[in-house]
C-alpha cells in the first residue's frame, strides 16, 4: 500500500541506507527469496541502484563482498596484498568486520524507526486511503505530493488523531 511505501522511503531523512542518496525503493533487508519477510520489519529505504548490487545478497554479505571487493586487489598473497596499505587478507576482513557491525547498527536504528508504532499508526491513518500504487498515482508522485506532510509530521512528532483532533480544536476557539 502507499503508505507503507511512504513509511519506509522517509526513513532516514528519506535517504539509501548504502549510500545516503535518495532513497527510490524498499529492500528486502534478509532477500524475500530467502524467507526474509514482507512486511515492515524487514523493509528499508534503498536507492535503486544500491538495490540492484545487493540483489538477493543479505547486508553482511553484500557489505564485505563488496569492500573486499574495493579493498583487495586480488594481487599478492594471502598474507600480504600488492597494494592499499599491504594488509593481509584477514586484516582487510576484520576493518570489513568493524564495518558491518557498525552498519548493522544503523540499519537496526532505521528499522526501529520504520516500525515505531505511532509513526506507522500515522502513515497509515494519512496514506491508507490511497491504497495500492498504480500507474495513475504511484510511489514518486505520492512522495512528492507529501513530503511536505510528511516533513510536518515527522516535526510534529506524528501526533495521533485525538492530538491532532485537539489542536484544530483550539485553532477554531482562537478563531472565535
Amino acid at each position: 500500500m502507499i503508505w507503507e511505501w511512504l513509511a519506509v522511503l522517509s526513513a532516514s531523512d528519506g535517504t539509501c541506507l548504502y549510500c545516503a542518496s535518495r532513497s527510490q525503493t524498499m529492500d528486502h533487508v534478509i532477500p524475500f527469496s530467502d524467507g526474509g519477510a514482507d512486511d515492515l520489519k524487514n523493509l528499508l529505504p534503498i536507492c535503486r541502484p544500491c538495490n540492484r548490487t545487493k540483489g538477493k545478497k543479505n547486508p553482511v554479505v553484500w557489505h564485505v563482498a563488496m569492500d573486499l571487493c574495493l579493498r583487495w586487489s586480488g594481487e599478492g598473497s594471502l598474507l600480504d596484498g600488492a597494494v592499499l596499505q599491504n594488509k593481509s587478507l584477514r586484516e582487510l576482513y576484520l576493518l570489513t568486520h568493524t564495518q558491518v557491525l557498525e552498519a548493522l547498527d544503523e540499519l537496526e536504528k532505521v528499522q526501529a524507526e520504520v516500525i515505531d508504532a505511532r509513526r506507522t499508526a500515522w502513515f497509515q491513518r494519512k496514506f491508507e486511503p490511497y491504497g495500492y500504487p498504480s500507474a495513475r498515482f504511484g510511489v514518486p508522485r505520492a512522495r512528492a505530493q507529501f513530503d511536505k506532510l510528511i516533513s510536518e509530521g515527522r516535526v510534529k512528532g506524528y501526533p495521533t488523531a485525538d492530538e491532532e483532533w485537539s489542536e484544530i480544536l483550539k485553532r477554531l476557539e482562537i478563531g472565535r
